[in-house]
């Protein structure tokens, strides 16, 4: 009886270790991939033009900011060279136009940097979703287990980095709408 439950024991033990063996060579040939988030969003057409539309919105509001400072140090000036031959009243007058200007461009410098950190707030989440919908589509077609952000990888071996299909599977699902605007307005004419 002993050596009956002994050689049941073992057979399961031996459909353990057996099934084990499955399980970890089904893993072994499960594809892991890696990507660089900051290289796709260099490197398609989208991030490209994410990036030359926050450029632009950053350039319109320092060229606000410029022109604000621009105006307040010509005021600064004016008060500096007419000091002595302005009025009492019109010194005063030109000191609270000066305050207001100075104003004013705090006003604005603040303003712009809150509108700045929505526009890329707004763009990174627009680019994230369709990066998430890209790498789902990808890693479903082509059979991967796990594909994660390089950042969160200690190590990887240089085989397992999707990034370059990565950038080719976004490019080909979300080609720039820029790109785009060109070839339709030629095929108006």
């Amino acid at each position: 009886m002993a050596a009956h439950r002994f050689s049941r024991a073992l057979a399961g033990s031996v459909a353990l270790v057996a099934g084990l063996g499955i399980a970890s060579s089904a893993q072994a040939q499960q594809k892991l991939g890696i990507f660089d988030a900051a290289r796709v969003s260099e490197e398609t057409a989208q991030g490209r033009e994410v990036q030359a539309r926050l450029e632009s919105f950053r350039s319109t509001k320092q060229a606000q900011i410029n022109a604000i400072e621009q105006e307040l140090s010509e005021m600064q000036n004016r008060l500096t060279t007419q000091a002595l031959s302005l009025s009492a009243d019109k010194r005063a007058e030109l000191e609270k136009s000066i305050q207001r200007k100075a104003l004013e461009l705090t006003q604005t410098r603040e303003a712009a940097t809150r509108e700045m950190q929505m526009e890329v707030a707004e763009a990174q989440e627009l680019f994230q979703q369709k990066l998430l919908a890209v790498i789902q589509n990808f890693g479903s077609e082509e059979g991967f287990a796990l594909i994660l952000e390089s950042s969160l990888v200690a190590y990887a071996d240089k085989n397992s980095d999707v990034t370059t299909a990565i950038v080719d599977r976004f490019n080909r699902m979300f080609p720039a709408e820029a790109a785009a605007a060109p070839a339709d307005a030629g095929d108006g004419n």
